[in-house]
């Protein structure tokens, strides 16, 4: 999962490891006006962290799941929740 991942607006998400396996520094814009760096952990296929007091977890989908039309038909994403997903640059079917 690691690596840069591209949203719509602005938003885009750089996933680096960090110390232990496992373990994950979250470099991200999330909308137009937010933006921060959190520490984050793999649990699963998911990666899991805290976003202004609120546990939030990074789930594989694809572009259509995120919610987003600018991101339908991509293949290789990430999303938080809808509304907010980041995917692969050319990750089309």
């Amino acid at each position: 999962m690691s690596g840069r991942w591209i949203g719509v607006e602005g938003m885009v998400l750089d996933v680096t490891p960090a110390g232990e396996p496992g373990q994950f520094r979250l470099a991200m814009q999330w909308d137009l006006d937010h933006k921060g760096v959190f520490d984050a952990r793999a649990v699963g296929d998911t990666i899991v962290f805290t976003r202004d007091g609120v546990r939030e977890i990074l789930r594989p989908t694809n572009g259509d799941a995120t919610g987003l039309k600018y991101l339908a038909g991509k293949t290789d994403c990430l999303t938080v929740k809808t509304g907010e997903g980041y995917c692969r640059r050319g990750s089309t079917r």
